[in-house]
């Protein structure tokens, strides 16, 4: 048997709406040993793509179809292939795709990559991060809002959160990392341009994945709940595309959900989080065994397909929070302290090898 794997990754054009033809510019071994005469029955390929997403655009079309092209070219069955996905609803994409856009070919085969899930179990990164323990202390501020990359979704946020009078960053820990050479499809409130040295630990050394499993204590035990921005590129929260035509024909088929260790850390760390992130991902949270904060406030967002309805949801929820007091969110969190207990152990625990796609 001939066995390739192609880690996506190791292309030079990586832009999701510009990546490169991988079947391509990676694939030259193969297809010399299909030369040298290999039957083509007898490879079995794997393409994998550990960032997050799978809104993978090769000239304007979604990326599995080129692997489905390259398997046709090389007369490669279709069932020989496999797709290593971050995106937990990629298996009710794929098959919506596939009845619009293929339905007289047969089906490639895709398994889910989980990394977050295992970041801070005993199978996690080097050095063994030490699991945090209940801090009752009272926090000097309300809650955190991290945002690295500025992405589309990010900044319709804090433009909501600016419009809301939620940036206070004496009041609360908020971070938006916003280069003014970058090309955004929504442009920043130049009054969102926020200091970014809460969480500069991204922007250290990347050994043992610190920008992942770092100490962020000095977050957690200052502030009582998280505001999560996943890193999702789901067109639900924003258009991506500047071209229109694209994004009408992604929303056919197409939904982003993946988990990543902007969620897992806030379960480590026993903090409470509303995230924002792709339509069901509480409800997938739960699927997986975690709790959410349904008693606390309302999680009506999850299920609000419409980016800006959902934005909005959020950013009402996050108001209600940040107008209480500091002793009433102390005794907010001190009542939900077995969720967060349940959550951080749940984490640590996980059976991280056997996750299911989104149900």
């Amino acid at each position: 048997m001939n066995n390739y794997h192609y880690n996506l990754s190791d292309c030079d054009e990586l832009a999701w709406d510009q990546f490169e033809d991988f079947t391509t510019t990676l694939t030259t071994d193969l297809v010399s040993s299909i030369e040298r005469g290999v039957n083509p029955s007898d490879i079995h390929v794997t393409f994998s793509y550990g960032p997050e997403g799978t809104l993978l655009l090769v000239d304007n079309y979604w990326y599995i179809r080129a692997i489905h092209n390259f398997a046709h070219k090389y007369s490669i069955p279709l069932k020989n292939i496999t797709v290593k996905v971050t995106n937990a609803k990629f298996n009710k994409v794929y098959n919506k795709w596939h009845k619009l856009h293929a339905p007289n070919e047969d089906k490639i085969n895709h398994t889910l990559e989980k990394y977050a899930f295992q970041l801070y179990t005993p199978y996690g990164w080097e050095p063994p991060i030490k699991k945090p323990k209940v801090n009752l202390n009272k926090r000097p501020k309300k809650f955190n809002c991290l945002n690295g990359n500025p992405m589309p979704h990010r900044v319709m946020l804090l433009n909501e959160m600016h419009k809301k009078d939620l940036l206070d960053t004496e009041e609360n820990i908020i971070s938006f990392h916003f280069n003014r050479d970058e090309e955004l499809l929504v442009e920043p409130n130049p009054q969102i341009v926020l200091p970014i040295e809460y969480d500069k630990p991204r922007n250290k050394l990347l050994e043992n994945h610190v920008q992942f499993t770092g100490d962020f204590s000095h977050i957690y035990n200052n502030t009582y709940f998280t505001v999560t921005t996943e890193g999702s590129e789901c067109y639900t929260l924003a258009d991506w595309h500047t071209n229109n035509q694209i994004n009408e024909y992604l929303k056919e088929f197409h939904e982003e959900l993946f988990i990543t260790e902007k969620t897992v850390r806030a379960f480590f760390n026993l903090h409470p989080q509303i995230i924002v992130g792709s339509v069901g991902t509480l409800d997938y949270l739960k699927q997986l065994g975690f709790k959410t904060f349904s008693n606390y406030w309302s999680e009506d967002y999850d299920t609000a397909v419409n980016g800006h309805a959902r934005i909005n949801l959020i950013t009402d929820e996050i108001k209600k929070l940040n107008a209480k007091s500091q002793e009433e969110l102390h005794e907010m969190y001190v009542d939900m302290l077995p969720i967060l207990k349940h959550n951080q152990e749940h984490l640590v625990n996980f059976d991280y090898e056997n996750i299911p796609y989104y149900a």
